[in-house]
């Protein structure tokens, strides 16, 4: 009999050693025993920031999101309240940031601090980190793809304009060149005074003579001798005879100067290479034309599955959400095991909305007598539709919202369960109008108020409230506004 006592109280005080040992190994896990530093944060969005969270301070696991203030309209930021433990206080200065990051894919969302610089002076306790929004994949590939749009746009515009720029330089260069060996050849008028030199001997002796005779002309004429030099001794006549000469004379001096002028541009245009200049710009812009083809066509191909890159961006997607399915799967079944339930209740992990009229009616978190609750009649809320169905009406919001305001805090901080009720003589009909009028009562709540959808039940009990809760039957609703358990 002692041996068996022995027994026993070794086996008991293995018990408590090893309760004691878990007790302290888990409150180590979570930091319970470490002294903390807390701080707030704002976000706009928590990208699946949740109560819970791991916050990280250089990178390095430092505690963990206390809880997260909802806004009361869209305009305000979520004001997000963490911790960490206080050996690490120094790294977190005031201008320091926080930055909400997720551990690949599909993995856990934490909120990373940025340590702050030397010369900044530290946080205290309780003061605001500024925080920047998250980044979304999504946002990333639609500004890629919009990249890769306006860049082979930007392609095809230059190389187009370029094309029509370089075939005129083209032709104007060929032109020119045509005329310049033209005139060496000898082609034309031009050229034949320019390369034969026996001709130019002779035009030179025939301009001579001819200008002989002119001046023999013009000596008769200046004498008076015949009709023309009578007809010349009118000064007026005269001037206007020296008018002709000099223009004349202007008019090949001009001639002499474009010819000249020709034979320069000529000269310039071969001694700059610009021919074979505009040949190789002409070159440089089909590789680059090619190469920016080649990427493109290298970036579309598909891979050695057969499978294009925007198709493995889309199953890369897929897979994803397979993931998180499989893993919103899991978590379900781990909230509704046995020995884990309690444990998802009190994380907050209680969906309200996988609850059937059966199972909610003999669940004594919902009918005890400390459950507050608010009976509606529903001639005071809604009225019929256009289309027939039952609408609520402004009186009823306003009646809910007086209602609601009168419990404080409460409507925030617990769950709350909109019950909707038929007194309708058909029993689907019961199902129908109760099932709607609960939806429509927690819709309007939702928004109203910015609560979590996951803290928000709608359940159709047709015309029979709970037992225990004074009421027979009901037509109409009731709100269920529980305790935070």
């Amino acid at each position: 009999m002692e041996r068996s006592n022995t027994r026993i109280g070794l086996f008991v005080i293995g018990g408590l050693v090893l309760f004691g040992l878990g007790m302290f190994l888990i409150g180590d896990r979570h930091e319970a025993f470490a002294r903390h530093r807390e701080y707030y944060s704002e976000f706009s969005n928590l990208a699946g920031l949740t109560k819970g969270s791991k916050v990280r301070v250089a990178g390095m696991d430092a505690g963990e999101v206390v809880s997260i203030g909802v806004p009361d309209s869209p305009s305000s930021p979520f004001r997000v309240k963490w911790r960490i433990d206080s050996k690490l206080a120094g790294l977190v200065r005031v201008d320091s940031l926080a930055v909400i990051g997720t551990e690949g894919v599909v993995g856990d969302t934490f909120l990373s601090v940025r340590p702050g610089t030397a010369h900044a002076a530290q946080a205290g306790s309780g003061s605001n980190i500024p925080g920047r929004e998250p980044t979304q994949l999504s946002d990333l590939l639609t500004r890629g793809q919009t990249l890769l749009a306006d860049a082979d746009s930007m392609l095809r515009t230059a190389g187009g304009k370029a094309n029509v720029a370089l075939d005129g330089v083209t032709t104007a260069v060929s032109n020119i060149n045509d005329i310049a060996v033209g005139l060496k050849s000898g082609r034309g008028t031009v050229g034949m005074l320019l390369s034969n030199d026996a001709l130019a001997g002779q035009i030179r002796n025939d301009l001579t003579g001819t200008l002989s005779g002119a001046r023999d002309l013009v000596a008769g004429l200046q004498a008076g001798r015949g009709p023309a030099g009578m007809i010349l001794r009118d000064e007026a006549l005269a001037s206007q005879i020296r008018d002709v000469v000099q223009n004349g004379q202007k008019a090949s001096a001009d001639l002499a100067h474009a010819s000249a002028q020709a034979d320069a541009l000529v000269t310039d245009l071969n001694s700059r290479q610009i021919p074979q200049k505009a040949a190789n710009v002409m070159d440089n812009l089909s590789d680059a034309t090619r190469k920016a083809r080649e990427l493109m066509a290298e970036v579309s191909q598909p891979d050695a599955l057969g499978m294009s890159a925007g198709a493995n961006i889309r199953a890369s997607l897929m897979n994803a959400n397979t993931a998180t399915a499989n893993l919103a799967d899991a978590s379900e079944a781990l909230k509704h095991n046995f020995l884990l339930r309690g444990f998802f209740r009190r994380r907050g992990y209680y969906n309200l909305a996988d609850l059937s009229p059966e199972k909610y009616r003999s669940d004594r978190a919902f009918t005890s007598a400390s459950v507050r609750r608010v009976w509606l009649l529903g001639s005071q809320l809604f009225q019929a539709g256009p289309s027939g169905t039952e609408q609520l009406t402004l009186n009823g919001k306003s009646l809910i919202d007086s209602l609601l305001t009168e419990n404080g805090d409460r409507i925030v901080q617990g769950p709350i369960v909109v019950e909707g009720y038929s007194n309708r003589a058909v029993t689907a009909n019961q199902v129908q109008i109760s099932e709607s009028r609960a939806m429509a009562v927690r819709h309007y709540v939702q928004t109203r108020f910015q609560l979590d959808a996951r803290d928000l039940g709608a359940v159709p009990l047709k015309n029979l409230p709970p037992k225990g809760v004074g009421r027979a039957t009901w037509d109409g609703i009731c709100i269920v506004i529980l305790r935070k358990s």
